[in-house]
């Protein structure tokens, strides 16, 4: 039943105190074990009367911006000796709403062997929706109702190709299963966690390809919601995008194709 999160704050305090507050507001005790890794921040942040009523069971300072893929793998990596079956990793700019997200999302996960990673649906503060699960195949795969307001035409469950890495819920067995892959541990050597090393872009997908390829399956779930102001904790332009987006496109490939994995 117990649960680790993860949210990584780019200079973007604001959202992060939202989401943590959220995060109390909405999250039983039971599931309350949160690790805050702030990139590029002063590590005596944490000790600010701001944060010091949060829920956070663990601040890391990234003051050196390994990315964002490279941040997530630390702060699961801290927590490796903590008792804990799911792991759930979110963006400073998603919120949640109500109690039930949790509790859905870790229920699929403990009710079904083969499901590994789950996803909710999410929407922006004026109701168009910002993910609705990644259909189609590995080398033709579409997010669905992108910026639709239609929200009651997406409340299913259902077997996906990959979910939103803003909100994103993974077995802690198959998170290690995929750490230990001997061809990952080839593509990767230096990792700390079954994330792919990218710049900026891809990490979640070459996850859910992975774990699909071991056979286990990745679910959109519907029912369960949260607020995610898209993009807003991390930079979206062209000059970003042209940077990063290529790099991050050629790590995820090759590590497909060493994997034998098909994609775009």
């Amino acid at each position: 039943m117990s649960l680790l999160s993860v949210v990584v704050n780019y200079k973007t305090d604001d959202l992060l105190y939202e989401f943590l507050r959220s995060y109390r507001e909405f999250v039983d005790q039971d599931y309350r074990r949160l690790v805050v890794v702030d990139v590029e921040g002063d590590p005596a942040r944490s000790f600010e009367s701001r944060w010091r009523d949060m829920p956070v069971s663990n601040w890391l300072t990234d003051t050196e911006n390994c990315g964002y893929a490279t941040a997530v793998n630390w702060a699961i990596d801290s927590q490796s000796e903590s008792d804990f079956d799911n792991i759930a990793i979110f963006n400073a700019d998603t919120k949640f709403i109500d109690h039930f997200i949790v509790d859905s999302c870790v229920d699929l996960l403990d009710s079904n062997d083969d499901i590994a990673v789950v996803g909710p649906m999410q929407f922006d503060s004026q109701g168009r929706i910002t993910h609705a699960g990644i259909f189609g195949t590995n080398d033709k795969p579409f997010h669905r109702a992108w910026l639709s307001r239609d929200k009651d035409a997406h409340r299913y469950v259902a077997d996906c190709v990959s979910v939103s890495g803003s909100a994103y819920f993974i077995k802690r067995k198959v998170w290690d299963e995929m750490f230990n892959c001997h061809l990952y541990k080839e593509i990767d050597p230096d990792s700390k966690g079954a994330m792919l090393q990218t710049p900026h872009y891809y990490e979640e997908t070459y996850l859910s390809y992975h774990v699909r390829e071991h056979g286990y399956r990745v679910v959109y779930n519907g029912e369960a919601e949260m607020i995610h102001e898209w993009h807003k904790s991390s930079p979206v332009d062209g000059e970003v995008d042209s940077k990063f987006m290529p790099i991050s496109q050629s790590i995820f490939r090759k590590a497909c194709d060493y994997h034998g994995i098909i994609h775009d």
